[in-house]
C-alpha cells in the first residue's frame, strides 16, 4: 500500500471514529408529564436508567423529581414553555439544593437564573 493511500485510509478512520460514537437518533427516548402546582410540563429522557426510574415513579414504586440542565426553546416536546430539560442529562433525584427549585411559570420568566432546574414539589404523572 502506498504512503499516500495509507494517509487517506488513516484520515478516513480518524474521521469515522467520532461519528460512530454519536448517539443513535432512534435510540431510547420517553416523554413524561410532570406537574408542579397547577403548571404542567413535559420532560424527555434518552437515558435508559432514567427512563426506567421515571416509570417506577409513575407506577408508585419509587419517589423523586427531575433534575437537570435547561435549554432554551420547547425542544419540540415542551410546548408552550420556552425551555426544556436537556434530554440527555436529566436525571431523577430525591434531594437537591433550594436554589434550583421553582415553578415552571417562574422558570419561564427567569430562565437565565436556572442553568439547572429541580422542582422539589414535582409529581411525575404519566408517560406520554
Amino acid at each position: 500500500m502506498s504512503l499516500s493511500r495509507r494517509g487517506v485510509l488513516l484520515a478516513a478512520l480518524v474521521l469515522a471514529v467520532p461519528l460512530a460514537s454519536c448517539s443513535d437518533p432512534s435510540g431510547p427516548r420517553a416523554d413524561f408529564v410532570v406537574a408542579v402546582g397547577t403548571d404542567t410540563f413535559v420532560v424527555r429522557s434518552t437515558d435508559p436508567d432514567t427512563i426506567a426510574q421515571f416509570r417506577e415513579v409513575v407506577k408508585g414504586s419509587r419517589t423523586g423529581f427531575p433534575i437537570g440542565p435547561l435549554r432554551a426553546g420547547d425542544g419540540g416536546f415542551n410546548s408552550p414553555w420556552g425551555w426544556h430539560f436537556d434530554e440527555d442529562k436529566t436525571r431523577l433525584t430525591e434531594v437537591a439544593v433550594e436554589v434550583c427549585d421553582g415553578t415552571p411559570s417562574y422558570v419561564e420568566t427567569h430562565l437565565g437564573q436556572f442553568p439547572t432546574y429541580c422542582p422539589w414539589s414535582a409529581k411525575i404523572l404519566s408517560e406520554r
